[in-house]
């Protein structure tokens, strides 16, 4: 049984996975990458920032305080989950998957900071984060259900176009940290950009999302015909798709302003999280206790 408080805190882990992209992308936007000169403290003689580190000493670290509230509700979620450990071991796993890349991403953070913010070693401090919020969507959506499947799987083609719009966001991901490694917002005036050619960088970005919205609408008329249960999970990443594309162009043709590229950071994390329900929605679960003519999940 999956109580309130653990449901909450799956939002609420999710909501925080998100907010440690945004917060990232703050410090890069700001030119605090380097606010904190050193790791794991801030400063060689200090823990915290210090008064000397100004406005970017405070916002590196406020980036690195939120890393451990995230760790610190992970352990929370682990000891509300600890009594149904072995009735809902799909729930266990997911909030140990999420703790356990916290460390990962505290130390690939690390040595950004030693590499003065190697635009490449940042472009890897980005991939766990994407990959932790799909990892929490998908733990949010457990707690809706019993975690078993039933026998009522999409019907063909849907569950391959799932399989295809969360490949495409994937991409989709992967070249939007190349193009704004290649971009303006280094974050800081020590740090290189990755060489690229920010305009041809930032089309083959684009071509990748076309081709998402296009799987996503053919994906929506299939699913009004066959399988009315991915209707809403469709319909919202396409809003936030058509809102992602319009920020994009936007920020493109306006010099990319900070406040549009944070938005657009809000954005994907939004995008990560509505391509995983939807292809979740493609093999529903039981939501009711009676499981007896349910297909147990293959873990």
């Amino acid at each position: 049984m999956v109580t309130t408080k653990i449901r909450v805190a799956a939002w609420a882990m999710l909501i925080a996975q998100g907010g440690i992209i945004l917060s990232g992308g703050i410090v890069r936007l700001t030119g605090s990458g380097l606010g904190c000169t050193d790791w794991p403290k801030c400063t060689p003689d200090s823990l915290v920032t210090t008064p000397e580190m100004g406005i970017h000493g405070l916002i590196e670290f406020g980036n690195r305080t939120l890393a451990v509230a995230l760790a610190i509700l992970g352990v929370i979620i682990l000891l509300l989950l600890w009594k149904s450990r072995k009735q809902r071991p799909d729930l266990f796993w997911l909030n140990l998957g999420l703790l356990a890349i916290v460390p990962v991403q505290a130390i690939v953070g690390g040595i950004t900071v030693w590499t003065k913010l190697n635009p490449w070693v940042v472009a890897g401090h980005f991939v766990p984060s994407a990959i932790a919020v799909g990892v929490a969507a998908y733990f949010v959506r457990r707690t809706y259900d019993t975690g078993v499947r039933t026998g009522d799987k999409a019907p063909s083609p849907l569950p391959a176009l799932g399989w295809i719009i969360l490949a495409l966001t994937a991409i989709v991901v992967l070249f939007g940290v190349l193009t704004t490694g290649a971009g303006p917002h280094s974050g800081s005036t020590m740090s290189t950009r990755n060489g690229l050619d920010n305009v041809w960088i930032t089309r083959a970005h684009a071509f990748p999302v076309w081709l998402l919205i296009i799987a996503t609408i053919t994906s929506l008329v299939i699913a009004r015909k066959k399988h009315n249960v991915m209707v809403k999970p469709l319909i919202v990443l396409l809003i936030i798709e058509l809102a992602q594309g319009l920020i994009g162009y936007i920020q493109y043709f306006t010099g990319v302003p900070i406040v549009l590229v944070a938005f657009h950071m809000i954005g994907l994390s939004a995008t990560i999280a509505a391509s995983v329900a939807v292809l979740d929605s493609a093999y529903p679960r039981s939501t009711h206790a009676n499981t007896d003519h349910a297909v147990p999940v293959v873990r």
